[in-house]
């Protein structure tokens, strides 16, 4: 069953958690970035055809005014960045960056 729109569970927390992450760590980030992380690092959309979910979610997050979009990049790529009110859920997606810390360390 979906949840009600405007609610954020663990697959916004840990969108929130890689745009933070690669924003800490000095890297821009973008949809299909954001899906293969999730691929890789979570095991969350495993399949190709899932990369809309996550298109959808960065609709809602952006929505929430979580993220901010810089539609107009050089690469023609959409980038999203944390804002302000993104970075006072950190308690929630914290679990998350730690994850990502951790992979970043074995590699």
């Amino acid at each position: 069953m979906p949840k009600p729109a405007g609610t954020c569970g663990s697959t916004k927390m840990r969108i929130l958690a890689i745009i933070c992450h690669n924003s800490e760590n000095g890297r821009q980030t973008y949809g299909y970035d954001i899906w293969k992380t999730m691929k890789q690092r979570f095991h969350t959309y495993m399949n190709d055809s899932d990369v809309g979910n996550v298109y959808h979610h960065l609709t809602d997050l952006y929505t929430l005014n979580f993220i901010s979009r810089v539609d107009e990049s050089p690469d023609g790529r959409c980038y999203y960045r944390i804002t302000d009110e993104g970075l006072a859920l950190r308690g929630r997606y914290r679990n998350f960056i730690d994850i990502l810390e951790r992979e970043k360390e074995l590699n």
